[in-house]
């Protein structure tokens, strides 16, 4: 979701400086300039608003996927973590029924 981000912070920048280098290098008067500018700037936030309700849906579905794979992810851990604690108690119960006592015996 990070590249998603970051992508649509480049369109939005992209499109900034893109209104920024048009205004300052348009041959027209201040009022007429300013007119094409809020109309241009009108027109951006008009597809960014489109953008975000093509691209929300696909999103939200994504990261319900991701959750879903992470509570799995974590339930297996957690299963994993009780194998291996249960091992680790037999192993432990096994060496120590296998050393001998200070007498010498196998306890």
């Amino acid at each position: 979701m990070s590249h998603l981000k970051t992508f649509a912070k480049g369109v939005a920048l992209g499109g900034l400086v893109g209104v920024i280098y048009g205004l300052f290098n348009a041959p027209k008067k201040g009022k007429e300039m300013q007119r094409e500018a809020k109309s241009t700037i009108k027109k951006l936030v008009k597809k960014g608003k489109g953008l975000k309700r093509k691209i929300e849906p696909k999103v939200r579905k994504a990261v319900k996927k991701a959750v879903r794979i992470e509570k799995k992810a974590v339930k297996k851990g957690k299963r994993l973590v009780g194998k291996a604690k249960t091992t680790a108690k037999k192993y432990h119960a096994t060496r120590d029924q296998a050393k001998p006592d200070k007498k010498g015996k196998k306890k």
